[in-house]
């Protein structure tokens, strides 16, 4: 038994070690989000740091990547010079240094750094590159032409007979005057001076190494791979355990827990045997009940103190970070059907693991060096042994001799320093010693390593420019529209709906709006005939009503001829299920079914339009349709819509059924008020949301509405139309100044983002005098499809380009279906800024689908009450979703899932890498680049809001997340003053800076 405050230190040491595994959602409602999210409470470059160093994650793209972006202009100079000035390290040695005519700055030094980079040369390869075919011959292979062409000339000048070979001469003398500088050329090695950076040997501390378990540390000691051996015992189990019906066979025991049913059958595992765990059964039958009691049981035996389990248990959980995410989600939401039936949660996890760290790190320190596995015996044993220990964690290949180590760290260093600033040798000569010593200072106080963000805010800086000049030349060009527009469509803000938006105002006068794609109605729904809930709205919310999709009244017949037919191919599915897991009856299925499925494989793949045709044909034979409502009245539904045939659940605990008047009132009015809809109404306003069509992938739930949960939004749609057309809403609406015309119809609808597409439902209930003009909407939105589709084929890979409107529709159509094709769209991959404003700001603008439109007037909301509702849910997820997709970004095999091309689904709730791996955590490669190119620019988010700065900064100062995010950049803020016209960037400290944006001719 543990004591009380054991249990309690336990329990705060599991939080605060969790805080860095951001809970992960199933796949099949995959939430794009920051896979550091726990440390958004740091700041940006010291979160990134954190994760690297815990899920050896990086946290920018490679600092050569950045250069080549710098190489070919998409960074500028001037764009690299603003954000050193803006993002530089401290640095106390400051001052200017005379080099030849030219007065040297630290900041000078740091740019030729970043745009160079220059580091130590491995002494073993110094003989190398002082021989004729090295360095001191040649230029650097990235020295701009224009500088060798200076160099060279200068050198002719002031060396006539060095006209035959200028380069070689510049060099070898230029490295000459180095060494002279630095006190290599006639110094004895005891007198040499040196930078304040080492790369030395430092004291070797025979403690546990930062950021590894004991496992980690035995491991690489012992040459053999421990932790990976420790990890394929826990993805076996808990694949297992997980599994939502994908597994033909399903664990046992399940019910009872995943510590429990682990602890009962493991001991009749073999697998013990085969890791050489002695008495492998009986230690397991040992394991206290309680698995808190089995967590403290481990950390003990292992040797770590107390004090040292929060950080012990941070790595332990690392080592499997896309598992323990998902893990940690489970134990969050205790609702969930699977976790219900099947629990599970960190707690347990860590009890299992923790029993394979303590018995297969005993077996390995036995067999290697006759010790026990445990944190002081093998302290112990490698403090005698220190020499040994300096050669195997690759502290003991250094070369012995100071000289030629200081050579290839400061000499080499200052040499490439001075090639890329173009100082001639005659320039180098004209410095002392200490002069050369600070600027290998200066060198050493901005390393490499530190890079990251001044390339990131650089990178960012130039789409910022483009994107606000953009905006500035367009103010004024746009008119109010003077007549009642044809239509209104309110869309989602994502990204993909900015173009779409665009491409159906060109059809004629219609108006639209960006709003969440929940519409502001938090619901939890059942689709018809669908057995679980689905909580569409962002996940920062919990819906306190929910809504079920039933027949309407006088579908009878319909659903009972449906009802017939879900039966027989219920039958059909688990017949077949039944046969193909069974050992025999596969065989006896290949035999009867291989023609015909080689007949589905061929079609699917080389003839995809006759087969997707012919598989709708027989789906109409075998489905019948039926005419559905979403009932959102608070009143229990009437009897003749036989809901018992189809509700296969309960209500959710916690949730009121429907909605009452003066509920459904609200949303509306709350609704049509944030998005600034609230006069000049059109006959007929849509509520469109979206979601994708597409087959073989495990991804579709990322093509979905990230603001319904990665769902589709057509029920929120239908929810939000449903409410708006009820006479007693627009009673009150009318009472509460917002009249709604008479004959104002809200039809809900769905963007196919795959296909661009546009279906509508509830089309019963239409009046017949609003036929025409859906007729009409109909036929423009179809139109402003097909354009719509042309610009996505412009910048989809090996799409046509040069084709008509209506044959890149049909292509886009074709992609849908194409069960081999890794990217049938590109998903919210681009996305780069979120704007809140009115249309005005961009209607008519092409900002190439990488802008979240959120609608918003800031002259109807003074004091920010709508801005602030707008600021704490869309916005955040906004930025859940451009942190999901730059982390993938800037590492795809670390914080993304790599390529499709290996992937496996396990269990139906996500993806591993081959046979067995961690859970993969965001997206693969193919969502984020085409090759080698990142279609996806990683950066984080541009806010830029529409309102006055004193505004915005009130809201922020109201919410702790909000000034996380900002002020621990996570987020880029740009206000726009709807008075003035200016530009305002917030900064870190919370204070406000004039842009002044100059449109380039």
């Amino acid at each position: 038994m543990i004591s009380h405050d054991e249990r309690d230190h336990l329990r705060v040491a599991i939080t605060k070690a969790s805080e860095l595994i951001a809970p992960f959602w199933p796949m099949r409602t995959m939430i794009a989000q920051n896979p550091i999210h726990g440390l958004e409470y740091l700041p940006f470059d010291e979160a990134v740091r954190q994760g690297q160093q815990f899920l050896a994650g990086r946290g920018y793209l490679p600092n050569e990547e950045y250069r080549q972006f710098f190489h070919k202009g998409r960074i500028r100079f001037q764009d690299l010079q603003q954000a050193l000035a803006r993002v530089r390290p401290e640095s106390e040695d400051q001052g200017i240094i005379k080099v030849g005519s030219r007065q040297v700055t630290v900041s000078d030094v740091w740019l030729s750094h970043l745009i160079f980079e220059f580091v130590a040369l491995e002494p073993v390869l110094l003989p190398w590159e002082l021989s004729e075919d090295g360095s001191t011959k040649r230029f650097r292979q990235d020295l701009p032409t224009d500088s060798r062409k200076r160099i060279i000339a200068r050198t002719i000048e002031e060396c006539e007979h060095c006209r035959d070979f200028p380069e070689k001469a510049y060099l070898i003398n230029l490295w000459k005057s180095i060494l002279a500088v630095l006190g290599f050329s006639s110094a004895a090695p005891g007198e040499l001076s040196f930078s304040k950076s080492s790369d030395f040997p430092e004291e070797i501390h025979m403690a546990l190494p930062a950021q590894q378990t004991l496992s980690d540390w035995v491991g690489k000691l012992a040459g053999v791979g421990l932790v990976e051996q420790i990890n394929q015992q826990m993805i076996k189990w808990i694949a297992g355990f997980l599994d939502e019906g994908l597994a033909g066979w399903e664990m046992g025991l399940r019910e009872s827990g995943f510590y429990s049913a682990w602890r009962e059958l493991a001991s009749r595992d073999h697998t013990g045997r085969f890791l050489g765990i002695q008495g492998f059964t009986k230690k397991v039958q040992a394991l206290p009940l309680d698995p808190e009691e089995a967590i403290v049981w481990g950390l003990q035996r292992l040797g770590i103190h107390p004090t040292q389990w929060q950080a012990y248990i941070s790595r332990l959980l690392s080592q499997l970070p896309g598992w323990t995410r998902y893990i940690r989600w489970l134990g969050e939401h205790p609702e969930y059907p699977a976790q219900k039936k099947y629990p599970i949660d960190p707690i347990q996890y860590l009890a299992m693991r923790l029993f394979y760290e303590v018995e297969c790190t005993q077996v390995v320190c036995q067999q290697e060096w006759g010790i026990d596995g445990i944190l002081p015996a093998v302290s112990g044993y490698w403090n005698a042994r220190r020499d040994d220990y300096a050669i195997r964690m690759g502290k003991g290949l250094y070369s012995s001799d100071p000289t030629k180590q200081a050579i290839c760290r400061d000499a080499w260093r200052l040499f490439h320093l001075a090639q890329c600033m173009e100082w001639s040798p005659i320039d180098v000569q004209g410095l002392s010693l200490l002069e050369g010593q600070k600027l290998l200072n200066w060198l050493d106080a901005f390393p490499p390593d530190q890079h990251g963000p001044v390339w990131l805010e650089a990178y960012e800086g130039g789409f910022r420019k483009d994107l606000l000049q953009k905006l500035f030349a367009h103010q004024g060009i746009v008119s109010p529209l003077d007549i009642r527009p044809k239509a209104q469509l309110v869309f989602c803000i994502d990204v993909r709906s900015e173009s779409f938006r665009r491409h159906i105002e060109a059809q004629g006068p219609y108006e639209t709006f960006g709003f969440a794609g929940f519409f502001g109605i938090p619901i939890s729904h059942q689709g018809f005939d669908h057995e679980g809930w689905s909580d569409l709205c962002p996940v920062l919310l919990s819906p306190n009503h929910a809504v079920k999709e039933l027949p309407r009244s006088g579908e009878e017949q319909s659903l009972q001829q449906y009802l017939t037919g879900t039966r027989w191919r219920q039958l059909g599915d688990h017949v077949f299920r039944d046969l193909k897991q069974n050992p025999l009856g596969s065989l006896m299925v290949i035999d009867v079914f291989g023609l015909f499925f080689s007949l589905g494989l061929v079609g699917k793949t080389l003839l995809l339009k006759p087969y997707r045709a012919v598989k709708a044909k027989i789906h109409r034979w075998f489905t019948f349709p039926v005419s559905t409502l979403i009932e959102v009245a608070s009143s229990k539904a009437s009897s003749d819509c036989q809901e018992e045939e189809v509700s296969l659940q309960e209500i959710p605990s916690g949730r009121a059924r429907g909605f009452s008047t003066d509920e459904r009132a609200t949303f509306i009015e709350n609704g049509l008020r944030a998005m600034g809809l609230t006069k000049n109404f059109g006959r007929l306003v849509v509520l469109c949301g979206h979601g994708s069509e597409t087959d073989n992938n495990p991804y579709f739930g990322a093509l979905d509405c990230g603001a319904c949960g990665g769902n589709p939004g057509d029920a929120n749609a239908r929810v939000f139309a449903s409410m708006a057309n009820d006479p007693e809403v627009r009673h009150i609406l009318k009472e509460k100044g917002l009249p709604i015309p008479d004959d104002t119809w809200f039809l809900p609808g769905k963007h196919n983002t795959t296909t661009d597409r546009v279906t509508f439902y509830d089309l019963e209930e239409l009046p017949q005098s609003h036929q025409a003009d859906i007729a009409a909407l109909h036929q423009d939105l179809e139109s402003a499809g097909a354009h719509q589709a042309l610009e996505r084929c412009q910048r989809i890979p090996s799409a046509p380009t040069k084709i008509s409107p209506e044959k890149a529709f049909a292509h886009v159509a074709g992609r849908s279906g194409d069960w081999a094709n890794p990217r049938p769209e590109w998903g919210l991959a681009g996305n780069a800024a979120f704007l809140i404003g009115r249309r005005k700001l961009t209607k008519g603008l092409d900002l190439g689908g990488r802008v979240f439109l959120h609608s918003y007037d800031p002259l109807a909301d003074p004091e920010g009450a709508i801005l602030e509702k707008i600021m704490t849910a869309p916005l955040i997820v906004g930025e859940w979703i451009n942190t999901g997709y730059y982390f993938s970004g800037v590492d795809p095999w670390a914080y993304g899932s790599g390529s499709k091309v290996i992937h496996n689904v396990v269990g139906g709730v996500g993806v591993m890498l081959g046979s067995q791996s961690d859970l993969q955590m965001g997206f693969p490669l193919q969502t984020v680049n085409n090759g080698d190119i990142h279609y996806h620019e990683p950066m984080r988010l541009l806010a830029i809001i529409e309102h006055h700065p004193s505004v915005i900064s009130s809201t922020i100062q109201k919410h702790q997340i909000l000034q996380q995010l900002f002020h621990n950049q996570w987020l880029n803020l740009i206000a726009l003053d709807p008075h003035t016209s200016e530009f305002h960037r917030y900064n870190p400290d919370a204070s406000w800076e004039f842009l002044k944006v100059v449109v380039s001719n």
